[in-house]
């Protein structure tokens, strides 16, 4: 599993490009992602991307950093003591693709715009 790149409005893992937000785990698994309120990641994605007990949830908030995670979102990963790394898209990609080749368990959303 390698997410190899991404610009405005599209990311490419293992060279297949999607078009739209992704949800990608430790395990391979590539899912579309979808906010629930426009540019902002917030508790109902919280127990989305925890569903599989990760040790490290990576938020890519976008191309130039405009998604927001919210302070719900912020207090439940601190109470369930999963570290959260949210950094623009381009940046995120890089931490999750490290994290994953040390053999953390990792789940990021990643968002392709703004």
């Amino acid at each position: 599993m390698k997410i190899d790149s991404t610009s405005f409005g599209s990311i490419t893992i293992n060279g297949k490009e999607y078009e739209h937000d992704v949800i990608v785990n430790w395990k391979g698994e590539i899912k579309k992602g979808w906010l629930q309120t426009r540019h902002l990641v917030s508790e109902k994605e919280f127990f989305d991307l925890s569903k599989e007990n990760p040790e490290v949830i990576i938020i890519g908030n976008g191309q130039y950093s405009a998604c927001e995670v919210s302070e719900d979102f912020i207090k439940l990963a601190k109470e369930k003591r999963v570290e959260l790394i949210v950094e623009d898209t381009p940046h995120a990609l890089q931490k999750f693709n490290e994290l994953v080749k040390k053999g953390k368990k990792v789940v990021a959303y990643m968002h392709v715009t703004c």
